[in-house]
Parts: structure tokens; C-alpha cells; sequence
């Protein structure tokens, strides 16, 4: 069993209490924990490591929130290397980050407070915004001088040391982020396969640009800061349809279901059930009772039914709440070809893709032809053209393998848009001639031959084979720094990536990648020659740079993948 999750600043207060002579011995020492056997009853956690040595837990809720509820009987306690290596080891929690509950805006400053003890308020809080900002740009810097393999647990500390201080003054979103960021330090560093270098990768830009707008004052601030805890406001009846439901499985140690649900004016609205926990929480969350009022409804039946709200409030991204307050009754549900469902494939695949890229609604809702499935994906063939449909979980990938054995069989689906791939969408569910009730939830149920209509299975697809763009160049460079770190993009690759990036025309890209490399192999030297620490901006700027610009040359080109020519958005 895993060692106890904890929060970020337990980290940095369990490792600062380490000689210098320990703290280098952690990272090469966190491999001890594989042979620790936890025992966990309650919120209380025990290993025996030796005959004489004890490592206790106080936990709350599951999570490790505090230094000194972690406990070793070892003679160097507290300054040991147990202590190190359990908080080395765990997971970060972000509990407080991605909370459910339901809270109320904050009051305003009472009347009677004097106009001048209001200003020197402000001013401390942006000061300290601006000193926790800094310290997460310095992290997230160092993580890219040192890249993956270069950032053991002292920097990966400093990390969350620093998402700990960006919480304390309100900048949630940060912080969320940088959560992600040691998460996937961590799991690059036990070696799991759930370790991707794209997603490290668009973890710091996202961070690094939400710490440069607010250094720089670009952008609206309340949205740069995010939020702890979602607030929900009243917003009266609704009479809604179920969708569909999809299984979630979050990289922060979440998994669960959504919901989602339709109104009459042809807005979508999600009911979620996600915990604590892995893939084994999806039947439990998706066969459980929905959480608003007494309807008698699982998730799995809610996608398939109706639901009469009164007192209904939601969050900003239409997060259904489950107050005290909310009155929930079972209704009628509706099919996908029934008035309200059928309009939301009438929606032209134009506007749906503009949506879907410029706002947080990422549903698609396609309908079209099967054309058969590669080793991968199931292909569906458009008015604009060919799609492939991926599938989410092991379920999906083999609903989607089955469904493409009956090629010309029209389909209606619901899609989750993959920004970064052309053509390219995730399939949460489907419907068509099926003998199964209504929809099939692709992430949650599973298809039998049975319920395919007569036909002859079709034959393996060969996937589409198509040479990556020159542009990647830029996006491979941007990945291997964060691997490799600033040492990376000082070599004479870097130099021909940009020749080749400049010969296909695309000389802003190549200017990019120049500049790049020229903050990379910009090295000060004392006078011994040894190099001097750079701890400017200039790198660490570059390649944000380069990140962004990568990005979003990406997504560019699947924007116009989606349409025809004339058509794109």
C-alpha cells in the first residue's frame, strides 16, 4: 500500500527540517517506501519499518495536512530520513483545490472601516500576490534548468513550497497547476506509465503564463487567480433531459462520473459524483444515487432520464449544486432524436468547433456513417469527412472496436473535442441501430455482438499515415527541455531544427527556436571559467515563448483539419 497522500506544504516543512547531508540522500533513498507495508485504520497510519522504528500518521479526511502529525520513534526524529522519504514519496492532495462544496461570496469590506487601513490592506495583498507569484515563476524556472531528470526532491519541494504560499494569497488556479507539476515530477521519477512529457510540458506553460500575466497586469485578474472552492448561485427551475453519462478518471488522484443534462432553451448541465480514489470508483459512483434531492436515480439511469429542479443553483461552468435548499423530482426522459436532444445535432459543425475551441463547452455532436476502426480508433465518416473516435477508458476502446465492425451503419455520437490532434475526438457515447435501450454510455457500458445489427464483420483499417508538419519541430524542442533541461537546447540540433523551420517558410517559428537557443548556450563565466548560475529570465521566457506559440500553431492547424476549404473557423 501507497504512503498517505498529503498537502503542499508539508513537504517543504518535513524537508527544511533536514541536515544538507540527508536532504541529498532522499532522492536516492525514496525507493525504500517499496517495502514499507502501511496500515491504515481511520484517519491513523502506521508502518514498522525495523524492530525500533515506527512512522505514525494523524490524518484528516485521508490526507497528511500538517508536519508534526507525522511521527517517527527513530532517535533522530524529527531531523530523519523516514520522515523525508514518506513525504518524498506521497502524492500531493489538492482537496481543497477541487472541492464540491457549495460557498457564498465573501462579504464586502464593512462601511466603518477607515478608506486608509482598506488601501494598506490592498497594497500588503498585492504585495503578497507578487512575492508568491515570483516564487512559483523561480520554481517552475528551475524545473526547466534542470529539466525532469535533473529535479529531485528538493526542487520538486521548492515547487510546493511555492504553490503553498500562491494558496495562502488566493491564487488558486496557479496553484492547481503547480500540483499537476509535482504530480508528474513524481511520476516521472518512479518511472509510471502515466507519466507524459506533452502533458509536464503544457502543465509549466500554463502555470509560467498565468504567473507572467499577473507580473505583467495582462488579463482579467479574478480569472488569473481562480477559485478554491466553486461558488454556486441561485438560478430557479429547471426541467431537464438526460444526455449521457461518462466515467472520469483525473491524474490529482480523482475518479467518479458526470452527468449530462440538457434544458429546454438548449443548455447543458452536468451533475458530478468524483471522489478520492482510481478507476475503482466509477461503478460505485455511476450505480450510486444522485445527489439532489430524492429521486430514487443513479447516475447511470439519470442519463437516460428526466428531472424537474426547484431551487436549483450552479457554478459559473453550470456545475449543478446539491444544496439543502435544491428539490429534486424524477420525470420523463427524452431520446436523442426527440425534441429537446434532436437540436443539439442540428448545430452546424462550424459553430460547434468555434465553440468548442474559444470556451470550456468541448461537446461535439456529430452524426455520420461508419467507416470501420484502425487498431485505435473508431472511424466515422462526415459530410466534411473522416473523423477518428478515441475512447477513454478500457470499456470505450472496446465499444468502439465493435462498432467498427459494421462500416456504413449511421451513428449519432457525443464527443469530447481533442484540441491538439486533427480530427480527432474522444467518444463518451453513441447511438444508432443498436438493440440496446436509447443511448450506449462508452465509458460505462459494454456492447455485445448481440447488439450489433446483422452484417459481416469488417476488416482492421489501416491507420492514416500522415508526415509530421515542420512546426513540430518547435513542439519536440519545447518537450526535450523539460526532460533534459536548459543543456538541451544549446545543442547543434536546435541550430538545424531552426534552418529547416525557416526553409519551409515558417521564419517567425524559426525565429522562436533561435532565440531559444540563444538564452540556452548564453552562459556567464568567473574568471576561472566556471559557469555562473544565470537565474535571469531570459531562458525560462524563451521557452515559455516557444510553448505558447507551439500550442497554439497546433491547434491552428486542427481547427482547419475539422472543415473544408471555406469552411474552417
Amino acid at each position: 500500500m501507497t504512503v498517505p497522500p498529503v498537502m503542499p506544504g508539508v513537504v517543504p516543512a518535513v524537508l527544511d527540517a533536514l541536515p544538507p547531508r540527508l536532504r541529498k540522500r532522499i532522492d536516492a533513498a525514496v525507493e525504500r517506501v517499496g517495502e514499507w507495508r502501511v496500515d491504515v485504520a481511520g484517519d491513523a497510519a502506521r508502518v514498522d519499518i525495523d524492530a525500533d522504528t515506527v512512522l505514525t500518521w494523524t490524518l484528516h479526511s485521508g490526507v497528511l495536512v500538517s508536519a508534526e502529525d507525522l511521527v517517527c520513534s527513530c532517535l533522530l526524529a524529527p531531523k530523519c530520513l523516514h520522515r523525508g522519504i514518506a513525504v518524498a514519496a506521497a502524492s500531493v492532495s489538492d482537496q481543497e483545490i477541487e472541492t464540491q462544496a457549495e460557498v457564498v461570496a465573501p462579504e464586502a469590506v464593512p462601511d466603518q472601516v477607515a478608506p486608509v487601513q482598506v488601501v494598506a490592506t490592498e497594497v500588503g495583498e498585492r504585495r503578497g500576490e507578487r512575492e508568491a507569484v515570483d516564487a512559483l515563476w523561480s520554481a517552475c524556472a528551475e524545473i526547466l534548468r534542470f529539466g525532469v531528470t535533473g529535479s529531485g526532491a528538493v526542487v520538486r519541494s521548492e515547487l510546493l513550497r511555492a504553490v503553498h504560499g500562491a494558496k495562502l494569497v488566493g491564487l488558486h488556479r496557479a496553484a492547481a497547476g503547480g500540483v499537476r507539476i509535482a504530480t508528474g515530477l513524481a511520476a516521472a521519477k518512479a518511472g509510471a506509465s502515466s507519466f507524459d512529457r506533452e502533458t509536464l510540458a503544457d502543465d509549466l506553460a500554463e502555470v509560467m503564463l498565468v504567473c507572467h500575466d499577473l507580473r505583467s497586469g495582462f488579463g482579467d485578474p479574478a480569472a488569473l487567480r481562480g477559485v478554491a472552492r466553486r461558488e454556486y448561485q441561485p438560478i430557479g427551475a429547471l426541467r431537464l433531459y438526460g444526455l449521457c453519462t461518462e466515467a472520469v478518471i483525473t491524474s490529482s488522484g480523482y475518479a467518479g462520473v458526470v452527468t449530462h443534462l440538457l434544458d429546454a432553451d438548449r443548455t447543458l448541465w452536468t451533475v458530478p459524483s468524483i471522489y478520492p480514489g482510481g478507476a475503482e470508483r466509477i461503478p460505485i459512483a455511476a450505480d450510486g444515487p444522485v445527489a439532489m434531492g430524492e429521486t430514487g436515480l443513479t447516475h447511470r439511469k439519470l442519463g437516460r432520464a428526466g428531472l424537474v429542479l426547484s431551487g436549483a443553483t450552479a457554478a459559473a461552468d453550470r456545475r449543478l449544486g446539491a444544496g439543502k435548499a435544491v428539490r429534486a423530482v424524477a420525470a420523463a426522459g427524452a431520446g436523442w432524436a426527440d425534441d429537446p436532444l434532436s437540436a443539439l445535432w442540428d448545430e452546424p459543425l462550424a459553430d460547434q468547433l468555434t465553440r468548442a475551441f474559444h470556451t470550456e463547452q468541448d461537446l461535439l455532436f456529430l452524426a455520420g456513417a461508419v467507416s470501420g476502426a484502425t487498431q485505435t480508433a473508431l472511424r466515422l465518416t462526415l459530410e466534411t469527412g473522416d473523423i477518428d473516435l478515441l475512447g477513454a477508458t478500457d470499456a470505450a476502446r472496446d465499444n468502439l472496436r465493435l462498432l467498427g465492425e459494421r462500416p456504413g451503419m449511421p451513428l449519432r455520437v457525443v464527443a469530447r473535442l481533442v484540441p491538439d490532434r486533427p480530427t480527432t475526438a474522444i467518444a463518451l457515447a453513441a447511438a444508432g441501430e443498436l438493440a440496446v435501450n436509447g443511448h450506449v454510455d462508452l465509458t460505462l457500458d459494454r456492447l455485445q455482438r448481440s447488439h450489433l445489427p446483422p452484417g459481416q464483420p469488417s476488416s482492421t483499417l489501416p491507420a492514416p499515415h500522415a508526415d509530421p508538419p515542420p512546426s513540430g519541430l518547435l513542439a519536440t524542442v519545447v518537450e526535450r527541455v523539460v526532460l533534459g533541461g536548459r543543456p538541451v537546447a544549446a545543442l547543434p540540433s536546435t541550430t538545424r531544427d531552426a534552418a529547416t523551420l525557416a526553409r519551409a517558410g515558417l521564419t517567425a517559428t524559426a525565429a522562436l527556436l533561435d532565440t531559444l537557443t540563444t538564452t540556452a548556450r548564453d552562459r556567464a563565466r568567473d574568471p576561472f571559467g566556471r559557469v555562473i548560475p544565470d537565474t535571469t529570465d531570459a531562458f525560462p521566457t524563451a521557452w515559455l515563448t516557444a510553448a505558447v506559440h507551439a500550442k497554439e500553431f497546433a491547434r491552428a492547424g486542427v481547427r482547419l483539419s475539422w472543415l473544408p476549404p471555406g469552411g474552417a473557423t
